[in-house]
Parts: structure tokens; C-alpha cells; sequence
């Protein structure tokens, strides 16, 4: 996709999520010089990350300690000028995905986070392109076809995740009058398609390892006849490296999906057939839940679980034409899931105990919290 002669500098948000990690590995894999942002929290594993892709390159990586809701990032003068004289890049990936946190943070972290970082970009001298993560689920409870181009059509937002990503889109395009925004969604993002490795064990993740290590059927409380929109993590970075670099994408929205969906029930058969597992029942709870939301006590909780629930059980197709076209060529496609669930099942089985896991609720873009 790249080479060491067109290598770019590039700014990445967005550390510890899986796909910024991998999106870091990728660009130096083609020659790029990464500034990967990480809190002070982050900061000792991610430059232990930037070390191992420096030695592994061609291209290199460095840590820049610093927080997207703070003023510049929460860089220094001197790093910001350095980033207004070098970046030609930006990735921002910087997100709060875990359904459970509360509507006020997730709207400061999912929508200021972006607008501090699209104000660092207007002074970015050889900036060439600025790509927002977002996710397809800025469709809210709409059903039927989704178009790329399309964004605030009268929705409702199920949740504040959904309706913070939307606001994010509406910035990101308000933005697109100074600067040159490509934004890409993504649907829920499962492990590498070649290797199954995850960066964290949770949302459908979750569920498929339940599956893959359980010797009696598990009940899954959902219809399981809709579509359920996964796609690889490694394809969502190939994808959103390339569409950044086509002068032709500027100003556009992408969606990085896969366009032949199994239904969820197919796709949990299918990991249980590969793990040589029972395949798991399926019992919608609708009515169970909209009770229990009726109790104080428990309502707060169930109103998680429902939100995470409610994208098993919502047919909707998101339309990838534009994203279609603009990979021609390039060799880059979302695999079939029956390419890749026998990788998925063979890590989730080898996987080390110790892994960091996550309420089944936080299924998101990116894999992860921010």
C-alpha cells in the first residue's frame, strides 16, 4: 500500500484501543513515522509498543504523553509546534465505546476529544488528511438500507454512545470547510482474521468464547435473525490507511463493513461448529427487560444490557458503495466470516487466562476503551 519514499508522519489517537495499536503497526509497516498520543497512565506500555515497531519497521514510532481533553492535546509548545511543522496525518481514534458510562463523559471524551483535536489540525502546515473513526451505529433504530452520505435523518439514539458518535460526525463535518476529513465507520470489530488475536475478551467476543468453551448450549437472549454487523480489525486499518491516502475520499464517509452479514444466530453457530461446541439457543427477553427497567434498583444496569442487545436484534443494511469503489484495486475487501471464525475460535481456546476482559456490553469500534 505504501512505500519508504511516500512515508508520511502521523498522529494517532486513540492508544490503548486494539485497532490503534494495530493502525500504529500498520503505518510503520509501510515506512511511516508514528506520534502515537497516550495518556500518562498508557504512557510505559506504549512506548514499549513504539519501541518493538521502531526495532520491527521500516518505519518508526514515538510516544507523545498527552490527554485529547486537555488544551493541545495536553502537549507543550514545543510539541505542538513540532506537530504544526511535521504531522501530514492524523487518525483519530480516541473514544469511549463501554455503554455502562455515563452520557456526560462519553460526550466529552467522544466529541470534544474530537474537537480539541481537529483544532490542533488547522495549524498542521503539511497536513494532507485528517480520518475520524467513527461507527456505524450513528444509525440509531433505523432499519432498511444506510447510505454513506447519510447522517441525521430523524433517528432516535438508543443509547449515549450512538448519539455522541453522530454529534462527533456532524463536527467532523463542519470541519470539512478547512480541513481535509475522510470518516470511516466501522461496525463491530472482532479479532485479526488471520491470527484471531483481540486486543480485550469482550462483546461478541465475549459471547463467542462462552460458546467456544462451553460443553452444554448457552441461551443467548436475543431472536438471532438479523444481521450482525462484524468486520476483522486487521481489515478496518487496511482499509482506513488506503481510503486516507485517495485524494478522491476527502470529504467523504465510508463504511467498512462486511456487505453479506450472517445473522447472529448463523454467526454463533458457526463458532460453535468450530470449537466442536453445542450450538446455543436463542431466546428473545424483550419483555423481561422493558419490566425490570421498571425497578430502580436494577434499572440502570439492564438499560446497558438492553442498549447492547437492541444490535442483535435491529435489521438494517449499511450500504458500502463508495467504500466499494474507492478499495477497487487495491485487493483490500472485508473477508467472509467463514473465512476467518476457525482463526477467531483456535485463539479465543489458546488464549492466555490472564487476558483483560470487559462486560459483554462494551462492543464498539476499536475494541476497547479510550
Amino acid at each position: 500500500m505504501g512505500h519508504e519514499a511516500n512515508a508520511r508522519t502521523v498522529l494517532v489517537t486513540g492508544y490503548p484501543l486494539d485497532a490503534a495499536r494495530r493502525l500504529a503497526r500498520e503505518l510503520t509497516s509501510i515506512g511511516d513515522r508514528v506520534l502515537l498520543l497516550a495518556r500518562d497512565k498508557f504512557a510505559v506500555q506504549a512506548r514499549e509498543l513504539a519501541a518493538d515497531l521502531s526495532q520491527s519497521g521500516p518505519g518508526k514510532a514515538e510516544v507523545l504523553e498527552g490527554d485529547i481533553l486537555a488544551l493541545d492535546l495536553g502537549l507543550s509548545g514545543a510539541e505542538v509546534r513540532r506537530l504544526h511543522e511535521e504531522v501530514e496525518e492524523v487518525h483519530h481514534l480516541a473514544a469511549i465505546h463501554y455503554l455502562g458510562i455515563e452520557a456526560p463523559r462519553m460526550r466529552q471524551v467522544n466529541v470534544e476529544g474530537l474537537r480539541e483535536t481537529l483544532e490542533l489540525a488547522l495549524g498542521m502546515k503539511k497536513l494532507r488528511r485528517v480520518c475520524v473513526w467513527s461507527t456505524v451505529f450513528v444509525a440509531g433504530n433505523r432499519t432498511g438500507s444506510v447510505h454513506e452520505h447519510e447522517l441525521m435523518v430523524g433517528q432516535a439514539f438508543r443509547n449515549p454512545y450512538e448519539r455522541t458518535k453522530a454529534e462527533a460526525e456532524l463536527l467532523a463535518r463542519a470541519a470539512m470547510a478547512k480541513l481535509p476529513v475522510t470518516v470511516v465507520r466501522v461496525p463491530i470489530l472482532v479479532g485479526d482474521s488471520r491470527t484471531g488475536e483481540a486486543g480485550r475478551l469482550e462483546g461478541v467476543y465475549a459471547l463467542a468464547s462462552q460458546i467456544a468453551q462451553s460443553d452444554q448450549a448457552i441461551v443467548l437472549p436475543i431472536t438471532g435473525t438479523h444481521s450482525l454487523h462484524i468486520a476483522p480489525v486487521d481489515y478496518a486499518v487496511q482499509a482506513a490507511v488506503h481510503l486516507a491516502r485517495l485524494p478522491q475520499t476527502e470529504g467523504g464517509t465510508f463504511h467498512l463493513v462486511d456487505e453479506q452479514p450472517m445473522t447472529a444466530r448463523a454467526f454463533f453457530d458457526a463458532v460453535a461448529d468450530a470449537a466442536g461446541r453445542p450450538r446455543p439457543l436463542v431466546s428473545w427477553q424483550g419483555r423481561v427487560h422493558a419490566m425490570l427497567r421498571k425497578v430502580p434498583a436494577v434499572s440502570g444496569q439492564v438499560r446497558h444490557e438492553r442498549s447492547f442487545l437492541e444490535w442483535f436484534d435491529c435489521e438494517v443494511r449499511f450500504d458500502a458503495t463508495q467504500t466499494r469503489l474507492a478499495l477497487a484495486g487495491s485487493g483490500i475487501t472485508c473477508p467472509r466470516v467463514a473465512e476467518y471464525v476457525d482463526a477467531l475460535v483456535q485463539w479465543l481456546r489458546e488464549r492466555d487466562d490472564g487476558l483483560n476482559s470487559a462486560p459483554a456490553n462494551a462492543v464498539a469500534s476499536g475494541s476497547g476503551r479510550w
